[in-house]
């Protein structure tokens, strides 16, 4: 090999990696058109359910936790649109709490949680049946400072990031139990 050579690679060993590139940008196409859904459930998407979901009306809460969670459900069934005539009711029941999740030498504890519990139940408002009744968490962390406007805005910001995680959860499971309950 001369020096003219240095850094060339060999026909065959270049003919390979082209074939291996084509191979590999084969795979991808085809594995890009790839979906992964439930074999023997119905999926909870579609035009039907986005039309039970914005029928919901979700109950007045009183504190400010408990709104958060309201107004991401509301968003969530109507994606900011208008909603559709009421015919399920979403009541709930929500609480806050906060924990610490360590210790320093001296007694502090710079890292928080809150956790945010709703208890919900939808009803359907034409028979009154219950057709979900559940329980579902939201959590989230915050470290604290040595200031109080920080380490209170810290509190609300997770109270805000644990109501936004419980209320998608929610919708989630909302949206399976409407989806199931048209095809039985």
């Amino acid at each position: 090999m001369s020096s003219s050579d240095y850094g060339r690679v060999p026909a065959s060993a270049a003919g390979r990696l082209a074939r291996a590139g084509l191979v590999a940008v084969g795979l991808g196409m085809l594995a890009s058109a790839c979906t992964v859904q439930p074999v023997y459930m119905p999926i909870a998407q579609g035009p039907q359910v986005a039309a039970d979901l914005s029928a919901i009306s979700v109950e007045d809460v009183s504190d400010r936790v408990a709104q958060e969670v309201r107004n991401n459900l509301i968003y969530g069934f109507t994606g900011g649109g208008k909603a559709a005539p009421t015919r399920y009711e979403l009541s709930m029941r929500v609480t806050s709490a906060e924990a610490r999740l360590g210790f320093e030498r001296d007694e502090t504890a710079p890292a928080y949680s809150v956790t945010v519990t709703v208890a919900y139940e939808l009803k359907e408002i034409s028979s009154g049946k219950v057709i979900l009744r559940s329980l579902n968490r939201g959590v989230a962390s915050y470290d604290r400072s040595n200031q109080a406007f920080a380490n209170q805005r810290a509190r609300i910001d997770a109270e805000d990031r644990a109501a936004q995680a419980v209320a998608d959860d929610i919708q989630l499971r909302l949206s399976a139990a409407l989806a199931t309950r048209k095809t039985s």
